[in-house]
């Protein structure tokens, strides 16, 4: 007695999951990149320690508490605000500090203006195409001339 053992083939589909959000920096804390939180880390010690000196050169001219908490906050208030840009504040989806590194770069880099009026340009133009045809005749010549004395 023979038996016939049938394979049934199961054609399971598999599904994989395409990651979509690649050009997205991971978020580390409190939704924050860690770009965004180094620069809060950052501009927050820097403006605290501001606030301190401020703090302490106001309270050693002899002013009030109050007054000199006023005074420090006066100084610091736009570091807190630069702070806060920097760290948020994207334009064209590119940060901030980057645009800053593009206007440095633009401003430091030597620029020169020439004034030429639209006749100099014409005239510049002829003289530069009769420059190109003298020197292609010149070498059309020069190879006719080497052909003349055997040169291939």
């Amino acid at each position: 007695m023979t038996s016939t053992h049938t394979t049934e083939v199961s054609t399971r589909r598999q599904t994989y999951t395409v990651p979509t959000h690649m050009n997205e920096p991971d978020k580390l804390l409190f939704g924050l990149t860690a770009r965004q939180l180094l620069v809060l880390i950052t501009g927050a010690s820097v403006t605290y320690a501001i606030w301190l000196q401020v703090l302490t050169w106001a309270m050693a001219w002899g002013g009030e508490l109050l007054w000199s908490r006023g005074l420090a906050l006066l100084v610091v208030l736009p570091l807190i605000l630069v702070t806060l840009a920097f760290t948020f504040l994207q334009i064209a989806d590119r940060s901030l500090e980057l645009w800053v590194v593009v206007w440095m770069r633009a401003r430091l880099a030597p620029v020169t203006y020439v004034w030429r009026s639209a006749k100099w340009d014409e005239a510049e133009q002829r003289r530069l195409r009769a420059r190109k045809r003298a020197h292609t005749r010149q070498e059309e010549h020069s190879q006719s001339e080497h052909e003349q004395e055997g040169w291939s």
